[in-house]
């Protein structure tokens, strides 16, 4: 019997409903089916982690562990599978050579990443994994691996940094450097910050995107679960009051860090993504982006995203959200995000037009380059004149007419027949004038031929008449 699945990017195929050792995977784009009672995930790049595997003869929740198993040891780390007693579940590993887990803290549609500890050097990282393991397919491990070099050529403080890259019995990882602080969106909690912090902040983060620009890495999902926070060492002081705001913004949030290069781009390599392939999130995503349009994919791509953090920064939400993913692209690429200041109302006027530059739908009207991000911003923290210019009448209107062409072109016929009538009423109106005063002309002239008439003729009379 054929079984009808979907994988998270909607495409479906059939597939025998017989047991077998591997999990299906979507023949066009290699993600794994979905449930059809789990919603359509809001990354669109998601890939749902599979069933859980069988747990081994002491596994189990409540079943006890084996002699020696601690809550520190036990992390399922992907591993080959290999048939348990009932087949088809793999066995997890649960040890990496010269690591130590100490628990897992997080993962998503690719990957998982454990907490541990290095032993030869005793100290903290954090462990990448793919989730499918040995399993995992071609694109998975591209994927995984240009990751890895991604990160590898970048070296910033406002950047994790990785440590190593290896490989275990078939299953590839890599260490990064442990950030201990959570990450922005957990500290944004939906509430606006203070502007001149969340400027400091994001200046940080423009400032590290243009280090990667200039080694030809575009990070693609920059957004506030994608910024980790590190815990700031003792507070050094400076002499200058920007100096002084961002420590205060270090105090507040912690030492932003940007990770999760797993939809990194290199400029320097022909690219591997599908035509018509959408990744990111929905709420960060540049409008390119949301419109499958990879060749115009670049250092402006992050630019939108360090304004849609801003702008969550400002405001307490994202540029667009919806209860959907697709009602989201369609709000991205229809819509104009509502100005900052009209949902909380101690926005600077500067500010916000920096925020709103960023969020321009066309590229080329978004900053050049994260570095002329990064100058606006300390122009406006420094209280000098900044670079970018508030949207005009004019140009609100270009853009409302280039998102809406039907009801341009309808409400452009419409002026223009108006415009025709004015046009016409005038010319009848200047010819009705030009007729009554040639009557009037010709009627004065009429007079006077009458009146000399009767004059000539001794009827005094008659002229009399004809002259009043």
């Amino acid at each position: 019997m054929a079984l009808s699945l979907t994988c998270p990017r909607g495409h479906q195929w059939d597939c025998e409903d017989q047991p077998t050792s591997t999990m299906p995977v979507c023949p066009i784009c290699g993600l794994a089916p979905i449930p059809a009672t789990l919603p359509f995930p809001q990354t669109l790049d998601y890939q749902p982690q599979p069933s859980p595997p069988s747990p081994p003869k002491w596994g189990g929740e409540g079943q006890g562990a084996p002699p020696g198993d601690t809550a520190s040891t036990r992390a399922t780390l992907p591993r080959p599978p290999e048939e348990d007693e009932e087949g088809g579940a793999p066995v997890l590993s649960q040890h990496i050579p010269g690591y130590e887990i100490l628990g897992e803290l997080g993962r998503g549609g690719m990957g998982v990443v454990y907490k541990a500890r290095q032993l030869k050097l005793n100290r903290l990282v954090a462990l990448k994994m793919i989730l499918a393991g040995a399993n995992a397919d071609p694109q998975q491990l591209e994927r995984f691996r240009a990751e890895a070099e991604a990160v590898a050529r970048l070296q910033h403080p406002y950047i994790v940094q990785i440590y190593e890259i290896s490989e275990h019995n078939g299953c590839p990882f890599f260490s990064l450097e442990y950030v201990d602080g959570g990450t922005l969106a957990q500290k944004l909690t939906g509430a606006p910050q203070p502007p001149r912090l969340a400027a400091h902040l994001v200046r940080l983060l423009a400032l590290a995107m243009h280090s990667a620009h200039q080694k030809g890495i575009i990070h693609r999902d920059l957004k506030p679960g994608n910024v980790l926070l590190a815990t700031p060492a003792e507070h050094v002081s400076g002499a200058d009051s920007l100096h002084a705001e961002t420590q205060a913004a270090f105090h507040l949030y912690g030492i932003p860090k940007i990770t999760d290069f797993g939809l990194a781009k290199h400029l320097d390599v022909q690219s591997q993504t599908r035509t018509g392939a959408i990744l990111g999130t929905p709420s960060y995503m540049a409008p390119e982006q949301a419109e499958a349009r990879t060749h115009a994919i670049g250092p402006a791509t992050d630019v939108y995203g360090l304004g849609a953090i801003l702008y969550e920064m400002l405001t307490g939400r994202p540029p667009f959200e919806s209860d959907s993913s697709l009602t989201t692209l369609r709000k991205l690429v229809a819509q104009d995000p509502l100005p900052p200041s009209q949902l909380h109302r101690k926005v600077p006027r500067d500010l916000e037009t920096i925020c709103l530059k960023c969020l321009e739908k066309d590229p080329a009207r978004r900053y050049p380059s994260a570095e002329d991000l990064a100058e606006d911003l300390h122009r406006f923290l420094s209280n000098q004149p900044i670079e970018a210019r508030p949207t005009g009448w004019w140009g609100r209107s270009v853009k409302w007419m280039r998102r809406h062409p039907t009801k341009a072109a309808v409400f452009g016929i419409l002026i223009m027949a108006a415009l025709a009538l004015l046009t016409l009423g005038g010319i009848y109106h200047v010819r009705l004038e030009q007729a009554l005063a040639e009557s009037r002309h010709n009627l004065v002239r009429l007079h006077i031929v009458q009146g000399s008439s009767a004059l000539n003729t001794g009827d005094g009379f008659a002229a009399l008449l004809w002259f009043t």
